[in-house]
């Protein structure tokens, strides 16, 4: 019998010191789960089929799931056909991946959605997403949209910037530095500089350590 773990029992797990959660092809994960897990730093390790039990996942803990609760309410949703609903209206990944348990990383870039940004500048359209982050590793990557505007900045980390489409200019100490398609742009932690593009510059990021560009979600 497969084991179910929920965001909820992460929360608990995290709660009680758990960082790591061994599981393998008899767990499933919900996305909400791994959405919760990503948060608060815990992470999912995969062990070959068969090593960890077929009712329970390695995680170390004495709050396991009751397996026969959890089929009698998924008979009830299918009983009732909840079961496509439910389906229907869960949440799409932000992008496609594809992973190895040696924590190599494949991520399809032309899959990729973008989430709007606030920034300490009003009105500025910035659209960020991230594909690299904690507990994975020690940097960030991912992906970000200036469109027609500019924006002010100070990073808390040290930042390279590759210019996949469009135009980028960063401001600082009253001079300006323009980025076009292909160019890199390096900038230093504690840095303030403005960033901005005359038309839509699209880029790829990379920071170090992780948990940058230094941006936060509307």
């Amino acid at each position: 019998m497969k084991k179910l773990i929920c965001a909820a029992e992460v929360e608990k797990w995290v709660a009680a010191g758990q960082k790591r959660c061994f599981i393998d092809s008899n767990t499933i994960v919900t996305p909400a789960a791994r959405d919760k897990a990503k948060d608060l730093g815990m992470e999912f390790i995969h062990e070959p089929c068969g090593t960890l039990g077929s009712d329970a996942a390695d995680c170390e803990t004495p709050n396991d799931i009751d397996m026969n609760a959890i089929y009698k309410f998924f008979k009830i949703l299918l009983e009732k056909g909840l079961v496509e609903k439910l389906l229907e209206t869960a949440p799409e990944p932000p992008y496609q991946a594809e992973t190895d348990p040696a924590g190599l990383k494949l991520v399809r870039g032309q899959t990729v959605k973008m989430d709007a940004r606030s920034t300490v500048t009003s009105g500025a359209k910035v659209y960020v997403q991230e594909v690299i982050g904690k507990p994975e590793s020690s940097m960030s990557a991912g992906f970000l949209t200036v469109d027609h505007s500019s924006f002010e900045q100070k990073s808390d980390h040290e930042e390279i910037n590759i210019v996949l489409e469009g135009t980028l200019d960063v401001t600082l100490n009253g001079r300006t530095f323009t980025a076009r398609m292909g160019d890199t742009l390096y900038i230093p932690k504690g840095v303030k500089a403005t960033k901005g593009s005359p038309d839509c510059a699209k880029l790829f990021y990379v920071s170090y350590p992780a948990n940058g560009p230094d941006l936060k979600p509307q």
